[in-house]
C-alpha cells in the first residue's frame, strides 16, 4: 500500500465522491480513481461502492479507513517534525476538552501556550467520548482532556489522571421531581446523556442496575453541552453532570441537582493521548501549560472556579 493511495481513500470517505476527493487533493478524478484501483488490487477486496449519488465505503473499506487515517496523519506529523527542525511550516495542535475544564482552566492554559508557542495553530473540540475517542484513533486529535471510559482499559491510549469528582442527576429548577430522593422515582422520565462509544452507551443503564432497578424506558443521547442546556431548561428531561459542571451551570442556566440518596459513580478526568507514539513538542507544551494552570493557586481567587473546584480532588 502506498501513502498516496491511502490518502485517496481518506479523501473519498470525507467528500463522498471521486470528484470531491480530487478537489480536496488538488488532483484529477482519473488519478484518484487509479490510486483507488491500485489499492483495491493490493488488498484484493472492493473498498468502495459507486452509486448514482456518489460513493460509499464497503465494510472492508471502513475497516481500512481507520488505519488509513492514522497513517496519513502520522505522515503529516513526520513532515511537520522535519519542517520544524528546518524552521519551516506551521504546526496545528488538535485538543478536545471536557466542558467543565473548558469553563475553568482552558483560558489560562491557552494563554500560557500562546506565549510559549505563538506559531502553533490550535484546533479545539468539545470533549465528549463519542467525539474524542474516534479522533484519537484516526490521528485527527492530539490530546483529549476528559473522561476515560468507565471500566475500560485499552493499550492504545495513554492516560494521566487529573481530577476526580462525584456526579449528580440534574434537572431544571422547578422540575416536578426536583426534590426526589431516589432513582426509582425517575424511571418514567426522559433521560439525556452523553453517548459512550466504548460501551455502546451502557453507562446510564449500569447506574440503575447497580441499585437493582430496571433501565428507564426513554434514554436519549447528546453530543454537545450547548444542545443539552436548552433541552433541560425547557423540558422535564433529566441528565447526569459531574459536580463541577453542576456548580458552573446551576445558577447561570437555571438547573439544579436532585438530592438523591444513591451515590453515583465517580467521574475521572485526565489527559488522554495515543500510546506508543513519540510525543511532539507542541503536545508536551500544551500538557505542561494545563498542569501549570491547575497548580497555580491564582484560580482560587476566582469565585466561579473556586466554587466548581470545591467538589473536585486534584490528582496531580
Amino acid at each position: 500500500m502506498k501513502t498516496h493511495q491511502l490518502r485517496a481513500l481518506v479523501a473519498i470517505a470525507d467528500t463522498g465522491s471521486i470528484r470531491g476527493a480530487a478537489r480536496l487533493l488538488d488532483s484529477s478524478p482519473a488519478a484518484v480513481t487509479q490510486s483507488l484501483q491500485l489499492l483495491e488490487q493490493t488488498v484484493q477486496v472492493q473498498l468502495v461502492l459507486r452509486t448514482p449519488s456518489g460513493v460509499t465505503l464497503t465494510g472492508a473499506g471502513q475497516a481500512l479507513l481507520v488505519h488509513a487515517r492514522l497513517i496519513v496523519s502520522q505522515m503529516a506529523r513526520a513532515y511537520e517534525a522535519v519542517d520544524a527542525r528546518r524552521g519551516l511550516g506551521r504546526k496545528r495542535l488538535s485538543v478536545a476538552v471536557t466542558a467543565w475544564v473548558a469553563l475553568t482552566f482552558l483560558p489560562d492554559t491557552v494563554a500560557r501556550f500562546r506565549q510559549r508557542m505563538p506559531d502553533v495553530q490550535l484546533e479545539l473540540f468539545e470533549g465528549l467520548l463519542a467525539i474524542a475517542n474516534p479522533r484519537l484513533r484516526d490521528g485527527s486529535l492530539d490530546i483529549y482532556i476528559g473522561r476515560q471510559t468507565p471500566g475500560v482499559v485499552t493499550p492504545e491510549f495513554a492516560y494521566q489522571p487529573l481530577f476526580a469528582s462525584s456526579r449528580a442527576v440534574v434537572a431544571r429548577r422547578g422540575h416536578p421531581q426536583a426534590d426526589c430522593r431516589t432513582l426509582s422515582e425517575l424511571l418514567d422520565l426522559d433521560w439525556l446523556v452523553a453517548v459512550d462509544p466504548e460501551t455502546e452507551g451502557q453507562a446510564p443503564y449500569r447506574m440503575f442496575q447497580r441499585y437493582g432497578l430496571p433501565a428507564p424506558a426513554s434514554i436519549h443521547y447528546l453530543h454537545s453541552l450547548s444542545v443539552a442546556i436548552p433541552l433541560l431548561k425547557n423540558s422535564d428531561m433529566l441528565s447526569i453532570f459531574p459536580w463541577p459542571l453542576v456548580e458552573l451551570c446551576a445558577a447561570r442556566d437555571g438547573l439544579c441537582a436532585l438530592p438523591l440518596r444513591e451515590p453515583l459513580d465517580e467521574s475521572m478526568v485526565g489527559i488522554i493521548t495515543r500510546a506508543g507514539e513519540p510525543s511532539d513538542v507542541a503536545s508536551r507544551c500544551f500538557i505542561d501549560c494545563l498542569i501549570d494552570a491547575v497548580r497555580d493557586d491564582k484560580w482560587s481567587h476566582i469565585a466561579e472556579i473556586r466554587r466548581a473546584m470545591e467538589s473536585v480532588t486534584v490528582l496531580i
